[in-house]
């Protein structure tokens, strides 16, 4: 890399940290106005904030590894700054924004129990992460660019079966296990090369 490309490389590492800075401090909003009566939930409602919990450290964690591919892409180690990037991005999105967007329609309920409020919160929510993987904005496209289609579809009715099995008390807890699981084999499988 030529020091042109070094900059502008370190340039958008910077502005991405910004951006999954400030995702965790949404997070934290979340957690902060829901944790003081986490004793008093059942665990429909208690994995929800578990899961902006672990978004929250997933993004707290990815930035730090963004951050750190600074160091790297200014030594010009290309090999290590593939690392931190393809390790960074893939746990920001995955574990970070994917459980953050899904969450908040699940959370929704626990705020309110206004039925508008609610289907607003949850189409916006899959409209917005269907937009997202279906128009090739998400890293699952650059990841996984065979099987792209098939994981953003299982995203997409991961987040929709949540939100109705939440609201049915119809296996919440199992599919809300599947989806971690699927988020962690997605998050484990996108920086290894062999599955790019």
């Amino acid at each position: 890399m030529n020091a042109i490309e070094k900059a502008q490389l370190a340039n958008q590492v910077q502005t991405d940290v910004s951006l999954i800075s400030f995702l965790s401090v949404i997070n934290v909003f979340f957690i902060g106005a829901l944790l003081p009566q986490f004793n008093s939930y059942d665990v429909s409602v208690r994995i929800p904030i578990s899961f902006l919990i672990v978004s929250t450290f997933a993004l707290i964690f990815s930035a730090l590894i963004l951050s750190n591919a600074t160091s790297r892409i200014n030594e010009g180690d290309i090999e290590e700054t593939e690392k931190h990037l393809g390790w960074g991005y893939a746990i920001s999105e995955y574990l970070g924004v994917f459980l953050l967007v899904l969450s908040v329609p699940v959370v929704m309920s626990i705020v309110t129990a206004d039925l508008y409020l609610r289907v607003v919160t949850f189409i916006a929510a899959i409209l917005g992460i269907g937009i997202y993987q279906f128009g090739g904005f998400s890293l699952l496209s650059r990841h996984f660019s065979k099987s792209n289609m098939v994981f953003s579809i299982l995203v997409v009715l991961f987040g929709t079966v949540l939100f109705f099995s939440q609201i049915f008390n119809f296996y919440f807890t199992f599919i809300s296990i599947l989806f971690l699981l699927f988020l962690i084999i997605l998050t484990i499988l996108a920086p290894l090369k062999s599955f790019q």
